[in-house]
């Protein structure tokens, strides 16, 4: 699948998505990073893996992002840290 939806900070975070499957932030600055990232995935509740794991019930063990209609969700990614969503760990 394609890479879509590149952010850059113009410094050491970057995030992108890999057409409507996933999408991941990297931040490897020394302070917290808080952005509204752009993405395909469809609306919905997603796990984030990084930090969780989705459970049988369809919640997650760890950090929930909801994407919009607009296919938008605002993150905090702490220093030297990230976020991973992907379709099959819905939260």
């Amino acid at each position: 699948t394609a890479v879509t939806n590149w952010w850059s900070n113009g410094n050491n975070a970057i995030a992108f998505g890999r057409g409507s499957k996933g999408y991941v932030a990297i931040n490897h600055e020394s302070s917290a990073v808080t952005q509204t990232f752009q993405t395909s995935l469809p609306a919905g509740t997603y796990c984030d893996v990084q930090h969780g794991d989705p459970t049988s019930g369809g919640g997650c063990t760890g950090t929930t992002y909801t994407v919009g209609s607009t296919g938008t969700f605002t993150a905090t990614v702490g220093a030297g840290d990230a976020i991973a969503l992907y379709v099959g760990a819905k939260g």
